[in-house]
């Protein structure tokens, strides 16, 4: 049979081995969290990214619109001086005719 001594080494073999099974699974259990933590720090940084992003593509829109707008309205008011100046030298034509 062992004695005490025979088998001292034993158990600290053991008890160091539980030991460090217990420390290496705290630390991959601690590592899958903090992972989990960071796939949802990116998850709700992409979410809050796409939101920027479709507002952005909303004002844009909007000023598209309204550059579009203020294009057409700048050609209606061209077209308008433009009958403005014919009519303002028919009219000049006219007065030195008269005279």
């Amino acid at each position: 049979m062992m004695t005490f001594e025979q088998m001292l080494p034993i158990i600290i073999a053991v008890l160091g081995s539980a030991g460090l099974w217990g420390f290496l699974t705290l630390k991959a259990k601690q590592s899958h969290e903090r992972s989990l933590k960071d796939d949802a720090k990116s998850a709700e940084f992409n979410d809050t990214l796409r939101e920027q992003v479709d507002r952005l593509s909303d004002k844009l829109d909007s000023v598209i619109r309204d550059k579009e707008q203020l294009l057409r309205e700048m050609s209606d008011m061209k077209a308008a001086l433009a009958e403005a100046n014919a009519t303002i030298k028919h009219l000049e034509e006219l007065l030195r005719q008269r005279k």
